[in-house]
């Protein structure tokens, strides 16, 4: 077995014990807790410099289908339906979304543990190494004095070139001897660099931990597959980690690169030209200090006669009704949510549905911070039909169709079925039109325009695909192509907003 593939075993066998762990933490019994007592079971607030804690928000007690909580970052609660009919067992959905304000002020953060992780892969040599180095040289004059970088390479094996270092304790000439001593040649183990670069992050704790990997092949060594590739991102996710992911040119894998990150909460990025590398740099500088929050989970715990049947997110953990969603961190602006579909068991009256705790760092004000919802409905026997499903809802069903069709599509026109790659979309395209005609949403208003950007996401990956056809002598070759790598690449990116 590879080493890659027994590290990512143990590591996940460590994950899963302290989830149970935690999981298992005795919970409270009072059912309407006091702010003092709303204290999530398995997101125990971590102990501030201070030794305080912010008070805990907690809804009204009057169970609505929806709520909204307050905060540096604000935790919202709602429900598919307010009312469902109350003969036969019926499904909903249990939506929830955290957010960050705009403007949020950032006065502290806490200190970035970063690792810049670059290929060095034969296929790199020349102007895309240069141009690699030059961005890496740039993240540096970035980040803090506090803050910590290791730099790895790989090719057929990973090296540490700079081992975790603070800023202010970096000598200048060593870190240019580092970058000046890649050479590209050998084969891709981009797991290998991966690896290489947590092991270092596991050095310093309390650090917003990020991996910043660069790739412009295939990897060929250590794992390959996509499922593999977002195994790894889970991992990193369970240790705090977010990786986000560069492919370069256009002839690196977008699929394996896309799952790594979206699977850890990171962001990937599509850089045809290498002199395009230092803006995703730059792009990623600025979101490590721009961070409002850390460490961002939530739980949601369903109440009894409630079935779970499916989880929509990025990461998340389950164990029967109970659901564990880790959010990464955050920015100003930043609007992160997951969807639950559940099936409500037959009854009457009214019924509480779900119980959601959100626990994170506050690195705005250097401590921890905690906030509380509940949700319910009424169960009408007299109804034998639910009514219309909230408009929000709509839209962030109406973001995974989105996400699925272009990923979809990209598989479908890799194969050379064009024709297939236009179906999924067109099917996406009148799906989201249909959430957005049933919404009922006002033009111009945030939801109406958040129905248009999925609207927009699918037209474009159309026109890369028709670009990339008629760039072609023959629709059949267009796949190969380089408009047809370029389109593929174009459209992985897009889709991973709608993560």
């Amino acid at each position: 077995m590879r080493m890659s593939a027994v590290l990512l075993l143990s590591l996940l066998g460590m994950g899963a014990s302290s989830t149970a762990v935690a999981w298992l933490t005795p919970r409270p019994t009072s059912p309407s807790p006091t702010a003092s007592e709303a204290r999530p079971a398995g997101l125990q607030p971590r102990p501030s410099p201070a030794g305080s804690q912010e008070p805990v928000a907690v809804a009204a007690p009057s169970i609505p289908s929806t709520f909204s909580v307050p905060g540096t970052l604000r935790l919202d609660g709602r429900l598919g339906h307010a009312v469902l009919p109350g003969q036969q067992g019926s499904e909903t959905f249990v939506l929830v979304e955290v957010g960050a304000p705009e403007r949020a002020a950032v006065e502290g953060r806490a200190p970035v543990n970063l690792s810049i992780v670059i290929d060095r892969s034969g296929s790199m040599k020349g102007q895309r190494l240069t141009n690699a180095v030059a961005a890496a040289r740039g993240m540096l004059s970035r980040l803090r004095p506090d803050d910590t970088v290791s730099l790895v390479a790989y090719d057929d094996q990973a090296e540490v070139l700079l081992a975790p270092t603070n800023v202010d304790r970096i000598d200048r000439l060593d870190f240019e001897r580092a970058l000046g001593s890649i050479r590209g040649s050998g084969h891709t183990c981009i797991s290998c660099g991966l690896d290489l670069a947590r092991a270092q992050l596991r050095r310093r704790s309390g650090a917003i931990n990020r991996i910043l990997l660069l790739s412009d092949g295939v990897a060929n060594r250590g794992l390959t597959t996509v499922a593999e590739f977002r195994l790894l991102g889970d991992v990193a996710r369970q240790e705090q980690t977010a990786v986000a992911s560069i492919g370069v040119d256009l002839d690196y894998d977008e699929r394996t690169l896309f799952a790594v990150s979206q699977a850890s909460n990171g962001n990937h990025y599509f850089v045809e030209n290498p002199a395009g590398l230092a803006a995703v740099f730059e792009r990623e500088a600025a979101n490590l200090v721009g961070t409002v929050a850390d460490r961002v989970d939530v739980e949601v715990e369903l109440a009894a006669g409630v079935e779970l049947l499916e989880v929509v997110a990025r990461g998340h953990r389950r164990e029967g009704n109970r659901v564990g969603l880790s959010f990464g961190s955050f920015n100003a602006g930043d609007d992160k949510s997951a969807l639950l579909r559940v099936r409500v068991a037959a009854g009457a009256g009214d019924r509480a549905l779900a119980d959601v705790r959100l626990v994170y760092r506050d690195v705005t004000l250097g401590r921890d911070a905690q906030a509380a919802g509940a949700l319910g409905l009424t169960l009408d026997p007299a109804s034998t039909r639910a009514a219309a499903l909230d408009a929000r809802v709509e839209e962030r069903l109406g973001r995974r169709e989105t996400l699925d069709a272009l990923l979809l599509a990209n598989e479908s026109f890799t194969r050379g079925d064009v024709a297939g790659a236009q179906r999924r979309l067109d099917e996406a395209r009148e799906r989201v039109g249909a959430r957005r005609e049933r919404s009922a949403v006002e033009p111009a208003s945030k939801l109406d325009d958040d129905f248009i950007e999925q609207l927009d996401a699918l037209d474009l990956a159309q026109e890369n695909f028709d670009e990339a056809v008629k760039a072609a002598p023959t629709p059949k070759v267009a796949p190969q192509s380089p408009a047809g790598k370029k389109a593929v690449r174009d459209n992985a990116q897009t889709a991973n907003p709608f993560g």
